[in-house]
């Protein structure tokens, strides 16, 4: 087990890695650091080299001075590989790690050895949510990260189920969130809602994939996943009866399975 600080531009990003064999890149959602993905690691680390990056802006990985848009976080987890002399890897993207993991694909598809997309999109925000996220940003400008933004933040990711049986990791979360510069939310937010389509470039890529969601997620939409695995050429898709957006932490079980699945049934 080690932890690195890898230089890409002009930022550090802290990246965990654990294990040896087959390399899985675990890319963790907005707002979120690699922590989100402990049990995944703990079930999988036995079998296959895990590398969990904190995205820019994002735990112990450094804030850029300048605002970023989600390829940028492409080119540092290209830059990531580069630095641990990974050729190939599974990519495993949720929620904006999702959105970077397909960014990644499209620019350099050979890197990729499989590809999985957890509560994602690669649609651009429809107006409505813009103006949403627009106003988020409005006050987290004028005000930061409070208790109250971080409970109703909560209440949109954890399903509630989860926030009855697990408190203790919905207050970590929210601890976690209050604890982000407002720089950081800012600029991850900005990225998230002003991010480009790239729904019609999915038939481009013939890697491997799995698209997994759960369906009562309220931030992205299920009926989404079935569209992203019908558009990529060699995709499955695997959807969870129950749970919220926060599929890594209320799903863990479920998504080990569904990697080791999926890495067997068709990465050679």
């Amino acid at each position: 087990m080690t932890n690195h600080l890898i230089r890409s531009e002009d930022i550090d990003l802290f990246t965990h890695d654990q294990g040896t064999g087959l390399p899985i890149l675990l890319l963790h959602g907005m707002w979120c650091d690699h922590h989100v993905y402990d049990d995944v690691v703990h079930g999988l680390a036995d079998a296959y080299r895990i590398i969990c990056p904190d995205l820019r802006g994002h735990g112990q990985s450094e804030t850029p001075t300048q605002s970023w848009k989600v390829r940028d976080l492409a080119r540092d987890l290209l830059h990531v590989l580069d630095a641990l002399a990974i050729r190939e890897a599974v990519v495993v993207g949720h929620s904006l790690g999702g959105m970077a993991a397909l960014h990644m694909a499209l620019e350099d598809p050979a890197r990729l050895r499989g590809l999985v997309l957890l509560s994602t999109s690669a649609e651009a925000e429809k107006p409505e949510r813009r103006s949403q996220l627009s106003l988020m940003a409005m006050t987290l400008n004028m005000w930061g990260m409070n208790r109250l933004m971080a409970g109703r933040a909560a209440k949109v990711f954890f399903s509630p189920a989860f926030a009855r049986r697990s408190p203790g990791k919905v207050k970590a979360w929210r601890a976690h969130l209050l604890s982000m510069h407002k720089r950081a939310l800012l600029q991850a937010l900005a990225a998230v809602r002003d991010r480009p389509s790239v729904l019609a470039q999915l038939s481009t890529l013939t890697m491997p994939a799995l698209v997994m969601g759960t369906e009562e997620d309220v931030i992205a939409d299920p009926a989404h996943a079935a569209i992203m695995a019908r558009r990529l050429r060699n995709a499955s898709l695997v959807m969870l009866p129950g749970g919220g957006h926060a599929l890594p932490m209320e799903h863990p079980q479920a998504l080990i399975q569904a990697l080791q699945h999926f890495v067997n049934s068709h990465i050679h």
